[in-house]
């Protein structure tokens, strides 16, 4: 199996590959509106040197939500490599990606929910709440929330709850330090988890693998109606 992850949905970039039995990761930070040149980031993890992009037999995407800039460009950037080398492509969640990270890391099992929140470039946060689990299930929709909507004392009290990502950290926040993980979203952790998702045997059709903003952007086009 050879899988190649990009993630640039902040204010980093990263590139994984899972290359058989080896795993090689690479990251870059930078402004949030700024994205590295792709090909140089590539490089980094040895493709069109040591190993020719035709032989990734998948590739996968942080797809959001994050940073409209990095997310759109990346999107487009990683459809293009699908469509010319005719191999699947997988969008993965970048609030997963950061749940993920935390069960793998997580010992004690008292904690059964993770509760992940990402800054996003207004005063708000991308939220979703995930079962700790290894199949890590939704148990709530991916959403926009107000600081004053993440300061709900029913949600900030839970014993039983972990909380992740950059979106907790606020004055306005008050959580207990045990139970927070300020990590982001990364392109290892997109890799594993489109690994476990090739191996089911779906079909990823790049025309399917599109971003998620959560919200309207200032980019859309305006209808001439």
């Amino acid at each position: 199996m050879k899988l190649l992850a990009i993630d640039s949905s902040g204010d980093s970039s990263s590139v994984a590959l899972i290359y058989e039995d080896e795993i090689l990761s690479y990251s870059k930070t930078h402004a949030r509106k700024e994205r590295p040149n792709w090909n140089n980031l590539l490089s980094s993890v040895g493709i069109n040197k040591q190993i020719h992009i035709s032989e990734i037999d998948c590739f996968a995407f942080g797809r959001g939500p994050g940073s409209y800039t990095g997310i759109r460009s990346l999107a487009s950037f990683m459809k293009g490599l699908s469509w010319t080398q005719k191999k699947p492509l997988i969008g993965i969640s970048n609030l997963k990606s950061i749940a993920y990270q935390v069960n793998n890391e997580v010992i004690n099992t008292k904690y059964n929910v993770i509760n992940v929140a990402l800054k996003s470039d207004l005063d708000e946060v991308y939220f979703c709440k995930y079962l700790n689990s290894p199949q890590l299930e939704k148990q709530s929709d991916e959403q926009v929330k107000s600081y004053k909507q993440l300061a709900d004392p029913m949600l900030l009290s839970n014993p039983l709850a972990i909380y992740a990502g950059n979106g907790w950290d606020d004055e306005r926040i008050k959580l207990d330090t045990n139970s927070l993980f300020n990590i982001h979203s990364n392109a290892l952790s997109i890799a594993h988890l489109a690994n476990f998702k090739f191996n089911n045997q779906e079909k990823f059709l790049p025309e399917e693998a599109n971003p998620v903003y959560l919200k309207d952007t200032n980019y859309k086009k305006i209808s001439d109606e």
